[in-house]
């Protein structure tokens, strides 16, 4: 077909952010717990901002510039991990992680029309992608669970989703 099902396939499961932050111990509950729940409406309090930006701007360039952002602050995560850094300092990197996150659906969601060739093409296409979609909502966290297992280390968790961030970007 017209679109490109292999730059869909690795692109979705790649990009699904799996937040393992919810992981780190604390003695805090409270603040892991704020973690945690916090970011859940911040996609709902920046619908009309997120729509707005996919309409007016280029949405490769946003989402290459939410995905390089998304890659950094995992980058910031596994740094305050490894360095042992404060749960508030984490829930706040979390939070602008999710922000941008925000910003990722309107923009494949505009962008994928300009893949396929023909506008025949564009039901599989949407039907390619929320498939994908899903089924990295459900492969992200097992992999981020064997990921942990084996490292024992949280802070390589993040550097390995910093780095999917980084390989999205070069097929952008």
């Amino acid at each position: 077909r017209s679109v490109s099902y292999t730059t869909l396939g690795l692109a979705t499961p790649v990009a699904a952010t799996v937040n393992v932050s919810t992981y780190v111990p604390t003695a805090r509950p409270v603040a892991l717990r704020l973690q945690a729940s916090v970011p859940l409406p911040v996609p709902l309090l920046l619908v009309s901002v997120t729509g707005w930006v996919a309409d007016r701007f280029d949405r490769r360039l946003v989402l290459l510039v939410t995905d390089l952002g998304r890659g950094a602050l995992m980058l910031v995560l596994a740094w305050l991990v490894a360095t042992n850094g404060s749960i508030e300092a984490i829930v706040a990197v979390t939070i602008l992680a999710t922000c941008l996150s925000s910003f990722f659906g309107p923009a494949i969601g505009s962008y994928l029309p300009t893949l396929v060739k023909d506008e025949s093409d564009l039901g599989p296409a949407n039907t390619a992608y929320a498939s994908l979609d899903n089924i990295a909502f459900v492969i992200g966290p097992a992999t981020a669970s064997i990921i942990l297992t084996l490292a024992d280390d949280l802070a390589v968790a993040f550097l390995l989703n910093a780095v999917s961030f980084l390989v999205i970007a070069i097929i952008l």
